[in-house]
C-alpha cells in the first residue's frame, strides 16, 4: 500500500516539473513511519505527525528526530513549513476537516503540494454496496466525502490545480479479507466459508482492487 501511494506522489511531483531530492515533507498520521522510510530514500527531508504512543514509538525509533507525539495544531508541534503535506485515511476521522485542510494550507510553503488519501462516497462502488460499503464505519470514519465537495473545499481555502485519481491498490488476498473483519463484517462472514477451504497459495496472490477511495493532489496558490 505505501510503496503505491509513494509511487503516485512521485509521478505526481514529475508533473510538475518536481521531485523528491530536497523536498521537505510531513505526513499527517504517520502511523510508523513506513511511508516515510520509502520517501526518505527517494530523498526527501521527512518528518511525521502521530498520536498514537505505540506507533510513535516505532516510528521514531525509524526516524530519530523526525517524529512527533503531537497534532498539528498543539504548542508541541514545532514551527515549521513544507514543501509537500501528506494525509492519507486521516481526513475522514478528523471532526472538522476544514480546520485541518486549512492548518496544512498555512504549513506548506506557497507553491506547496498536498496529497490526500480517502474514501469517495460518491464512488459506483459505494453506490452499489450502500450500508455495507466498507468505509461506512461509524466509528472509525466521522466524515465520508465527495470528489466534488472536497474540490470544491479546497479551492475555497486557496488550493489550485486540484487533480483526483482513483486509488486502485495492489494487494493480497489475505489482506483484503482480513480487512473486512473491521470495514464490512457482512462481507467478512459470507466470504468466510471460501476463504476456510482456499490454499494458502491463492490467498497470498496479490491483485489490484478498487473499493472507491480517491487521491487528491492540490497546489497552494504561489505568491504572486
Amino acid at each position: 500500500v505505501y510503496e503505491n501511494i509513494a509511487y503516485r506522489i512521485e509521478r505526481q511531483l514529475t508533473q510538475y516539473g518536481k521531485n523528491l531530492s530536497g523536498m521537505k515533507v510531513l505526513d499527517i498520521g504517520c502511523f510508523t513511519g513506513e511511508l516515510l522510510l520509502l520517501l526518505q530514500k527517494k530523498g526527501a527531508d521527512v518528518y511525521g505527525v502521530e498520536l498514537q504512543e505505540e506507533a510513535v514509538a516505532i516510528a521514531h525509533e525509524r526516524l530519530p528526530g523526525r517524529i512527533f507525539k503531537a497534532d498539528v495544531f498543539s504548542n508541541d508541534f514545532p514551527d515549521m513549513t513544507f514543501d509537500l503535506v501528506i494525509m492519507s485515511g486521516v481526513i475522514e476521522h478528523v471532526v472538522d476537516p476544514i480546520r485541518i485542510l486549512t492548518r496544512s494550507r498555512d504549513l506548506l510553503n506557497p507553491g506547496g503540494m498536498l496529497f490526500l488519501q480517502t474514501p469517495n462516497s460518491t464512488s459506483a462502488f459505494s453506490r452499489i454496496m450502500g450500508k455495507y460499503w466498507p468505509p461506512c464505519a461509524p466509528i472509525e470514519h466521522i466524515h465520508l466525502f465527495s470528489k466534488n465537495g472536497l474540490r470544491q473545499s479546497l479551492e475555497n481555502i486557496g488550493f489550485r490545480d486540484v487533480s483526483i485519481q482513483a486509488h486502485w491498490k495492489k494487494l493480497p488476498l489475505i489482506y483484503v479479507y482480513n480487512n473486512f473483519q473491521n470495514f464490512g463484517p457482512e462481507l467478512y462472514k459470507l466470504f468466510r466459508p471460501l476463504y476456510n477451504i482456499c490454499p494458502k497459495s491463492i490467498l497470498e496472490i496479490t491483485l489490484p482492487f478498487y473499493i472507491g477511495e480517491m487521491l487528491f493532489f492540490a497546489r497552494k496558490q504561489p505568491v504572486s
